[in-house]
């Protein structure tokens, strides 16, 4: 689904491509070496597999490892997403954690003014 027509300059983060590819390669490789596995296991057991093409049993493992590469680059992207989001809200509530202490300090700082401007002008008299 394409952006709003009201959002332009969209791009990923930099650090993003990285990531994705990483999860790809992470989920090829798992997805490959059970599809492997199955490859052996279903050509040594199953006469029907064993019919098959080469070229199909090359779609099929090349297929396996395309979906594991996917579903391993979206949990990946989407853990690092996560990871943005929690860090902005950190900073967010550090951020109002200091600004209340600033407010709190200004407060008592006025307080403290008030009372000083109140007990000199007694002093002199």
């Amino acid at each position: 689904m394409p952006p709003p027509s009201h959002i332009t300059d969209i791009a990923p983060p930099q650090a993003l491509t990285p990531i994705a590819a990483s999860g790809f390669a992470q989920g090829a490789l798992r997805f490959g070496v059970i599809s492997f596995a199955s490859h052996f296991l279903l050509n040594r057991y199953t006469p029907l597999y064993r019919g098959l093409t080469v070229q199909f049993k090359v779609f099929i493992q090349i297929s396996a490892m395309t979906l594991g590469g996917c579903i391993f680059a979206e949990r990946a992207v989407g853990e690092f997403n996560e990871g943005v989001r929690r860090r902005r809200r950190a900073l967010a509530r550090s951020e109002r954690a200091w600004e209340e202490e600033r407010e709190l300090r200004e407060m008592v700082e006025r307080r403290h003014q008030e009372a000083d401007k109140m007990q000199t002008p007694g002093r002199g008299d």
